[in-house]
C-alpha cells in the first residue's frame, strides 16, 4: 500500500486531499486587505469578505476522486458546476498551466487532466500549487494511481 501525499485511499477509491494551506493563506491575505480598506470603502470590504466566504465554501465542496474499481475519475472543481465523471480509458494527457507575474515569477500552477469523450476534449482540474515541483509530484501520484505507465495499460506514454 502506497502512502500518497496528495491522495487518501479508501478501498479502491483515491480521494484528492484539498490543500488547506494555500486556501488559508489566500483568505488571510484577502481579509487583511479588507481590514485595511474598511474605513475608507466599506462596500469593497464587504465584497472581499463575500469572496472569502465563497472561497471557503468552494474549498469544502471541491472533490476529485479516482475510482479504480469502476475505472472512473470524478471531479467537481467549483460550486457552480456539477460533478463530472469520465472513464480512465478516455484519458489523453495532463496539462499544467502556470500563471506568471511580470513574466518570470510563478504565482500559481494548476494541474488538469484531459479526456476525449465522443470526439470532444473535456477536462477536470486536479489541484493547484505555488510551485511547479508540487504540481509535478501531484502529476506523478495521479499517474501512479491511474497506472498509466504500466505495460498492460492501453495508453502507454513515452517518458
Amino acid at each position: 500500500m502506497n502512502n500518497y501525499q496528495f491522495y487518501k485511499q479508501e478501498g479502491n477509491q483515491y480521494i484528492f486531499k484539498n490543500q488547506p494551506v494555500f486556501i488559508t493563506v489566500l483568505c488571510i491575505i484577502f481579509l487583511i486587505i479588507a481590514g485595511f480598506i474598511f474605513n475608507s470603502s466599506r462596500t469593497v470590504s464587504f465584497i472581499i469578505i463575500a469572496v472569502v466566504a465563497l472561497i471557503i465554501v468552494n474549498f469544502f465542496t471541491k472533490k476529485f476522486i479516482i475510482d479504480m474499481e469502476r475505472k472512473t475519475i470524478t471531479g467537481k472543481h467549483t460550486i457552480f458546476v456539477p460533478a463530472r465523471t469520465y472513464d480512465i480509458k478516455d484519458f489523453t494527457n495532463f496539462h499544467v498551466l502556470a500563471t506568471k507575474y511580470l513574466g518570470f515569477i510563478t504565482t500559481n500552477v494548476i494541474l488538469s487532466v484531459y479526456f476525449e469523450v465522443d470526439g470532444k476534449e473535456k477536462h477536470l482540474t486536479i489541484g493547484q500549487a505555488v510551485t511547479q515541483r508540487g504540481i509535478q509530484k501531484m502529476a506523478n501520484e495521479t499517474e501512479d494511481i491511474m497506472k498509466i505507465n504500466e505495460q498492460d495499460h492501453g495508453h502507454n506514454r513515452p517518458l
